[in-house]
């Protein structure tokens, strides 16, 4: 698990995507993990009021929904996030739940990509940024 933002070259391929995170006057610092091959980018985030995710100050933390796939090394920007070291040392210490946490998520997105006419995975899928990249069920 380390620090990433993700690069222009992402942007440039995803930024049209209505639910990935971007703001123009600041990145999104990202937690990177890798789960059955793939690197994937989990954005910090305030005001996360969903079960999907990891808190750590607040209501602030890991949004779980919001991940994207970063399997090509150009997605990743060379910049180095810095975020306050309170925040850091609760993730690091909890790296083992919110791998967990994020597994858990993942498979209940794939369940719901096999039942696409069920309410609940019409709306898990609608608000996950997961529905822009290839992931099979």
């Amino acid at each position: 698990m380390k620090l990433i933002i993700l690069s222009n070259e992402f942007y440039s391929k995803y930024g049209h995507c209505k639910e990935i995170l971007k703001k123009k006057d600041r990145p999104y610092y990202c937690v990177s993990i890798k789960i059955d091959g793939h690197l994937f980018a989990i954005p910090l985030r305030h005001h996360i009021r969903h079960a999907y995710g990891f808190l750590t100050v607040g209501d602030a933390g890991l949004d779980y929904t919001k991940a994207v796939l970063v399997d090509d090394p150009s997605f990743i920007a060379s910049d180095k996030p810095k975020i306050d070291s309170r925040e850091w040392n609760i993730l690091r210490s909890n790296e083992d739940l919110i791998f967990k946490g994020f597994s858990r998520y993942l498979r209940q997105y794939k369940r719901g990509l096999l039942k696409a006419d069920n309410p609940r995975s019409i709306k898990l899928m609608k608000f996950s940024t997961l529905q822009y990249f290839d992931i099979n069920p």
